[in-house]
């Protein structure tokens, strides 16, 4: 008996000792993870937390963002305190994996050990005196660059790996663009190449600085194909579907010849149709991703006045990043419509037998996944089932797909910014394609058209592989005859029908663009 008690007592010493321990280590995720997980945002994955400014009464005495540990959220918190030390979201970050600073686990540990170094003074600032309280507040170093440096901050693409890959749902785009919102407007501390950007949102709604009228160019085609005839909303208000074109898809000539490929097809197929054309701006993205929030609710408000005021249901777009805004972000400010991303709208009109894929593509095609589908809208399926419904075309998986798809670079603002730091992550993605030895890369969003284009152009490697749009690629199949095989067409008629063709002259396009140089269940994989 005695024994019994001994190691009765033992044993709960050692529990009881347990529990006071983990409060004072990394296992206090053993307490933490299930509060995390329970209280997850019930945001869409691709939505940022919502951060309402008066555009009215802003002031230079307010906070925007997070600049000390106590301008965290209580979810920000218990992020921090949630946290395993797994590592599973560095070994997923498109950053970490190409030699930047950003790694997504030391970021969450390096805020958590801020605040429990914070915590103990300020709580007992808060029992002694409010006083007390705002001096030690006032004493409080600010998170950027003395917890985190500003080089870390900026390396994010908001491609979501890192969230995608937490066990315990950590939030760390949230924190990362709360940060991005101090520096820029609190602070106004941020890469130089931002400037140019932003300030091209503010005066002329779209990132190239390029004037209104200058969105409907991309409907007169090159110098050898005929103008399409694609009505404006204004002149077709009851159009079933209103193609967002964006400011990739009007003003980048890469991304021109996909919308007018697009608007093609969407003729062919009879769906009745219209654009915005001078009255469409910049749905915001960009801007609210670099943290200039106010630039984008004041983009955000003007599209969704427009859009409600000609009554639009229906919103076709070809670019992910619209896509997620338009249907995630807009209902924040009372913007509900219905959107499409066009490799889901072009599969459908297919399997309605509105688009017939007949000629011969004797080709292998392999498809880049845009993170703003798959990982944060799980849209990925219609991009597949559209090429493999070309006739002889087969069809390569890249390594890392779906949700585990590899950003390109150019999401959360960095297709305006410089990579200093390590390899490129369009070099890194675009070496992972040419190993998959196919002929066509498909894309499915202008940005990584842009970044992946250049890439293979880096390497030399067009004579070897080229980067198409999906909807591209379909058009190809519609308009070959039965017998003639795509794998016997010129380079430049599959990199954009005649690679000389190019569209009238935008300015600055070329500039802008290059400053930042079929499975049922995609799974993710380990970089």
């Amino acid at each position: 008996d005695a024994i019994d008690t001994v190691f009765l007592w033992w044993h709960s010493l050692i529990i009881l000792g347990f529990l006071i321990y983990i409060t004072y280590s990394k296992h206090l995720h053993i307490v933490t993870s299930g509060f995390n997980v329970l209280f997850t945002s019930e945001r869409p994955k691709g939505a940022l937390k919502p951060m309402h400014i008066d555009l009215e009464a802003m002031s230079e005495d307010d906070t925007f963002g997070a600049n000390v540990v106590t301008d965290l959220t209580w979810k920000q918190m218990l992020d921090g305190m949630t946290c395993t030390e797994c590592g599973r979201c560095q070994s997923q970050c498109p950053a970490w994996n190409t030699g930047k600073p950003l790694s997504p686990k030391l970021l969450i540990m390096d805020l958590r050990d801020e605040l429990n170094k914070r915590g103990p003074h300020l709580l007992g600032a808060k029992r002694n005196s409010d006083e007390e309280l705002q001096s030690a507040l006032g004493t409080l170093p600010p998170l950027n660059p003395e917890v985190v440096e500003d080089e870390v901050i900026w390396d994010c693409t908001t491609c979501g790996a890192c969230v995608q890959a937490c066990p315990v749902n950590i939030e760390h785009i949230d924190v990362i663009v709360d940060m991005r919102r101090n520096l820029v407007m609190g602070e106004s501390r941020f890469p130089r190449e931002m400037q140019g950007a932003l300030q091209n949102l503010e005066t002329t709604g779209n990132p190239w600085g390029q004037p209104p009228q200058a969105r409907e160019e991309w409907m007169s085609g090159t110098s050898k194909q005929e103008p399409l005839e694609i009505p404006l909303i204004s002149d077709n208000p009851d159009a079933d579907v209103l193609l967002w074109v964006g400011c990739a898809g009007a003003f980048d000539d890469r991304n021109k010849r996909v919308m007018y490929d697009l608007g093609k097809l969407l003729t062919m197929a009879g769906v009745n149709f219209a654009v915005l054309g001078g009255e469409e701006s910049c749905t915001g993205d960009p801007a609210r991703r670099m943290g200039a929030e106010y630039i984008y609710q004041m983009l955000a408000e003007q599209n969704i006045e427009v859009l409600k005021g000609y009554g639009v249901r229906k919103i076709l777009t070809a670019c992910p990043h619209c896509f997620n805004t338009l249907f995630n972000e807009y209902p924040q400010f009372g913007g509900y419509f219905e959107v499409l991303h066009h490799t889901e709208y072009l599969n459908e009109l297919v399997r309605e037998g509105r688009l017939e894929p007949k000629g011969q593509m004797k080709q292998t095609i392999t498809y880049h996944d845009p993170c703003y589908n798959a990982r944060h809208n799980d849209v990925w399926k219609g991009a597949r089932e559209v090429i493999e419904s070309i006739p002889m075309a087969s069809y390569k998986e890249m390594h890392r797909h779906g949700h585990g798809t590899f950003c390109c670079g150019a999401g959360g603002g960095r297709m305006w910014m410089e990579e200093r730091m390590g390899k490129k992550m369009n070099m890194e993605r675009t070496d992972e394609a040419l190993a998959s030895a196919s002929d066509t890369l498909a894309v499915g969003c202008p940005y990584c058209n842009i970044m992946l284009s250049d890439g293979v152009d880096e390497r030399h490697a067009s004579e070897n592989m080229v980067v198409r749009d999906v909807a591209q690629i379909l058009l190809d199949s519609i308009e070959m005859a039965p017998s003639k095989a795509a794998g016997s067409s010129t380079n430049g008629d599959r990199n954009g029908h005649g690679a000389n063709d190019d569209f009238p002259a935008t300015k600055d396009t070329e500039d802008m663009s290059g400053t930042a140089t079929g499975p049922d269940d995609p799974q993710t994989t380990d970089a």
